[in-house]
């Protein structure tokens, strides 16, 4: 029977060697790029569990879906024959490894709320979570927690695995990617301490380097900053595969303003007022997401920078969004998020009126009729955004940002009041079945509203969109 002592030297790079040293009472989260040998690690790591701690090991492995499973199924399948000799056991009905001392390692998929009911009431010993960056949320990640437990003497552990992009890019880069490697923290979502480990492909002796980069450009021939992602391991690098190569923090943010001008300096003339108007997406289980929003006539604001005529800056924001959880909404009826858009708006002094979402104005069968007509009933006033064709709108908001800073062409500008916003945007990845698309798993909602914003007509119904007077 093998121990721990039979992972030889030469089976491991220098990387993994080192990570088998962090102290098991830590967490861990397996990040950096793409072929620095996470799998093999962790494969290693069940391995030494298992033969620790015998029939009371009980590891369990999940991605979201079980073709996902097969790269890693096939690979632990390889690694314990190798150690085994063909004495591990796998049931591929059940997903279960047994090592011939009892210890078990279970492969499963997590995609969907219903899906944890199935550990509900069952014990793991050591969890790892295989592409967290795949769940834009961590709710689902985190509650599985709830079934780490161990007999007396026995240590449990959580492990996440993660490459930049995908859908929870945000979330795992904030949370984990960020932090100092090898440096033990506190993740203040869940409270537990964490190390982080990052490795690129570099870090592999096991592959051919030169052709696993090769591969990993073609493979990202339109997205470079998901390429230099995947292959530097550097969470900053991809702001956001979509918006990565025109959005520029230091041009597209402004400081925020105190009030939003009446007329320009040169006159009383209309053309010389700042139309302000509200953008909204609307959520319930999912975030909702309401701007001011401010068009420029051409001419310097508050902050005494000049914003060519036909710029749309976003100044405020009100979000319903959970801490820590992007994609999730507070579940706000429509009267109270109606009172909390109407604070907004009564703190820059303009009327609750704008555009939304198309879909808010569809009867879905209840007494008050359409959502739209919910708002209306509660003093906030909404017309369709008018917001067509989807992609059309993405490429008018690339092009805005791009041009954000410009002297003589309109461009997107960004309040750093709008947390949520900067929280999303910048790492939104594109859709990996249509790259000219934004992934909508990821928390794309900012993102929406923003796009209405830009995209929208100049009537609200019967009430114009407020000019500033």
């Amino acid at each position: 029977m093998a121990t721990p002592m039979t992972i030889r030297a030469d089976s491991l790079s220098l990387w993994q060697e080192r990570a088998m040293g962090v102290p098991e009472q830590y967490d861990l989260a397996l990040t950096g790029g793409r072929g620095g040998g996470k799998t093999r690690l962790l494969a290693a790591l069940f391995l030494r569990h298992g033969e620790q701690h015998g029939s009371a090991a009980r590891c369990l492995v999940v991605r979201r879906s079980f073709p996902g499973l097969q790269d890693l199924e096939a690979e632990l399948q390889a690694y314990l024959h190798e150690v085994y000799d063909g004495a591990a056991r796998y049931d591929g009905q059940k997903h279960r490894f047994r090592l011939p001392n009892g210890a078990t390692i279970q492969l499963d998929q997590l995609e969907r709320e219903g899906d944890y009911l199935k550990f509900q009431g069952k014990s793991f010993t050591l969890i790892a979570v295989d592409e967290a960056g795949q769940w834009a949320s961590p709710a689902l990640v985190d509650r599985l927690r709830a079934s780490l437990r161990a007999p007396e003497g026995v240590p449990t552990r959580f492990i996440l695995l993660a490459n930049p992009g995908g859908a929870g890019h945000a979330w795992v880069a904030k949370r984990h990617a960020l932090q100092t490697p090898w440096v033990p923290y506190t993740d203040e979502a869940t409270g537990a301490e964490f190390v982080t480990i990052a490795s690129t492909h570099k870090d592999n002796p096991f592959i051919n380097q030169p052709r696993y980069a090769q591969n990993l450009r073609a493979a990202c021939a339109v997205d470079p900053e998901l390429a230099k992602a995947w292959l530097d391991g550097d969470w900053t690098v991809i702001r956001g595969a979509y918006f990565a190569s025109v959005l520029d923090e230091h041009r597209v943010m402004f400081e925020p303003w105190s009030h939003i001008p009446q007329r320009d300096s040169t006159g009383s003339h209309r053309d010389w007022e700042w139309r302000s108007f509200l953008a909204h997406d609307y959520g319930s289980a999912a975030p909702s997401v309401t701007y001011v929003c401010a068009e420029s006539p051409g001419c310097n604001g508050p902050d005494g920078r000049f914003y060519p005529k036909g710029s749309i800056l976003l100044l405020d924001e009100f979000a319903s969004v959970l801490d820590d959880e992007p994609n999730r909404g507070l579940g706000l009826t429509v009267p109270e998020l109606s009172v909390h858009i109407k604070s907004m708006c009564g703190r820059w002094n303009i009327a609750p009126s704008g555009v939304a979402d198309d879909a808010i104005f569809s009867n879905h069968g209840h007494m008050a009729g359409s959502i739209a007509t919910e708002f209306r009933h509660s003093g906030v006033y909404f017309s369709r955004a008018q917001k067509g064709d989807r992609l059309s709108g993405w490429q008018m908001m690339r092009r805005m940002l791009a041009d954000a800073g410009k002297p003589d062409v309109p461009g997107l500008y960004v309040s750093r009041l709008c947390r949520y916003w900067w929280q999303t945007v910048p790492a939104l990845p594109r859709d990996p079945r249509r790259v000219e698309d934004v992934d909508t798993t990821a928390p794309d909602h900012a993102a929406d509203a923003c796009r209405y914003a830009i995209t929208r007509q100049d009537l609200v119904g019967n009430v114009p969109i407020h000019w500033a007077t």
